[in-house]
């Protein structure tokens, strides 16, 4: 039983989802307390919100955000404030190192995917964390979905059958929406473009619910936009998983407005599945042509959470508990290294033009 809030400390506040994961946050408040800022600029101590920011999230930090200590050493917020979660939302170049001095001082995370630029970094990342014994809940938020939930359930009792095929189709809005100078668009800063940012959800999940590893790829990427940035804004990869089922993925930022469309899909011997970027699935399963019970269509709708959304929540309640139960969170930093894998070699191949083995 908690008798007492847990306290909360931010790291970094220049990102992307951060006011969302704050506003999420703020939804606990009988059971969480965030007690302070910390950002490597101190700059960041003094403005209203990140540069750019999800336009389905909040633009700016709540005023009583700003009234929080703000510290520009992790180490001396960590001393000063004794958090025992943390939220951290860096770009990934600077991620890894703060996850390590977070673990070895004992404090559970809430980590914005990835959290690193390669998965060597997320492996020295997250194996400290592991051997700290400190719960880390990652924001691979299609874990959380109710659609994907109950598909992964189906899949356990062998509906689908054997995997054939798999797809997962995703184009979000463009690189002038988001702006080139956002952050998600730095090489230096995030690793990549849209593979890492966006891509690798589809990659957990064809991972997951594909029930088996991903051992080889091709791939080839471009900035079709022709905007400026130094990382792909589409790219499309062919992929074979480890009993030989084939795969493609296609990601682009290619929409003239904030949105996005796609669909992820999974043909097996018994049945084939596909759940679209909304959360409704389709489950088609044998018999006749013409016979009506093929085919079963499931819709999910819920309530728009405050914050980061439902899935944001569910991320947090889950962080909760498998921190009071003594268990790992359905979203742990392992996926991220296991996606992360997959992404170098999608990289590889496209470096190269070549087919890429997984080890």
């Amino acid at each position: 039983m908690v008798t007492s809030l847990y306290r909360v400390a931010v790291i970094g506040l220049n990102h992307y989802h951060v006011t969302g994961w704050v506003g999420s946050l703020a939804q606990f408040g009988d059971r969480v307390e965030i007690v302070a800022r910390y950002d490597p600029d101190p700059a960041r101590g003094r403005l209203p919100g990140p540069d750019h920011s999800d336009p389905h999230l909040a633009q700016q930090f709540p005023d009583w955000f700003g009234e929080l200590p703000f510290y520009s050493s992790l180490d001396d917020l960590i001393a000063g404030q004794r958090p025992d979660i943390a939220l951290v939302t860096l770009p990934n170049a600077l991620a890894p190192d703060a996850i390590e001095t977070l673990a070895r001082a004992g404090i559970h995370m809430l980590v914005d995917k990835p959290g690193a630029r390669t998965a060597s970094e997320a492996r020295q990342a997250f194996r400290t964390a592991h051997d700290a014994r400190i719960k880390v809940a990652v924001g691979l938020t299609r874990r959380y979905g109710r659609a994907w939930q109950d598909a992964a359930a189906a899949i356990q009792t062998g509906r689908l059958g054997r995997l054939l095929t798999a797809e997962a189709i995703f184009v979000t809005s463009s690189v002038a929406v988001r702006d080139p100078a956002n952050v998600i668009f730095n090489r230096d800063l995030m690793g990549g473009g849209i593979l890492p940012w966006l891509g690798i959800h589809d990659i957990d999940l064809l991972l997951w619910l594909g029930g088996e590893p991903i051992v080889e790829v091709q791939a080839m990427s471009g900035t079709t936009s022709g905007v400026p940035i130094d990382v792909e804004d589409t790219i499309s990869v062919a992929f074979r998983y480890a009993r030989g089922a084939l795969g493609t993925m296609h990601f682009a930022y290619a929409l003239p407005r904030p949105a996005g469309d796609g669909y992820f899909a999974l043909r097996g011997s018994e049945a084939s599945l596909r759940i679209d970027s909304g959360g409704g699935s389709t489950w088609i399963g044998p018999g006749a042509t013409h016979d009506p019970l093929i085919t079963q269509i499931s819709s999910y709708e819920s309530a728009r959470a405050p914050g980061y959304g439902s899935a944001g929540s569910r991320i947090i309640e889950d962080l909760l508990l498998a921190i009071e139960e003594n268990r790992d969170p359905l979203a742990t930093g392992e996926h991220i290294v296991k996606a992360l894998e997959v992404i170098d070699a999608v990289y590889e191949a496209a470096r190269t033009g070549v087919r890429v083995k997984l080890s």
